[in-house]
């Protein structure tokens, strides 16, 4: 038996709607990027002494689906827009600029972007 999709079903992750400019978004799949700087520490004869490690931003990449609705097409977000997260287990809360965006067609598939993104400093 083969699978037919009527459009009306997003599928996506828990707690995934991501609004953008106004615009809602399911998204589909997400990655966070949790990265660090070691900053070595050398004596005077240049001999490695200790180390220390200084956080980055968090940093990651998302799919989104556009709206399901076949009379409107959401736009692919712009570089620069900003979106919060606010999962209900609080992991990747926050707020996070837009840096790449790019659009993607499947044949047979739902419409969708990718983005990625930093999370924005206090």
């Amino acid at each position: 038996m083969a699978i037919t999709s009527d459009g009306t079903q997003s599928f996506g992750i828990q707690d995934s709607p991501v609004t953008i400019n106004s615009i809602t978004y399911v998204c589909e799949s997400a990655n966070f990027t949790y990265g660090s700087n070691r900053v070595d520490i050398n004596d005077s004869n240049g001999e490695a002494i200790g180390a220390s490690i200084i956080p980055n931003r968090v940093e990651g990449s998302a799919t989104l689906q556009y709206s399901t609705d076949s009379t409107t097409t959401a736009p692919t977000p712009s570089i620069g827009q900003e979106f919060t997260t606010n999962t209900t287990d609080g992991r990747n809360n926050g707020t996070f600029l837009i840096t790449e965006a790019s659009d993607a067609q499947s044949q047979g598939d739902y419409g969708k972007c990718s983005i990625s993104f930093y999370q924005k400093t206090n």
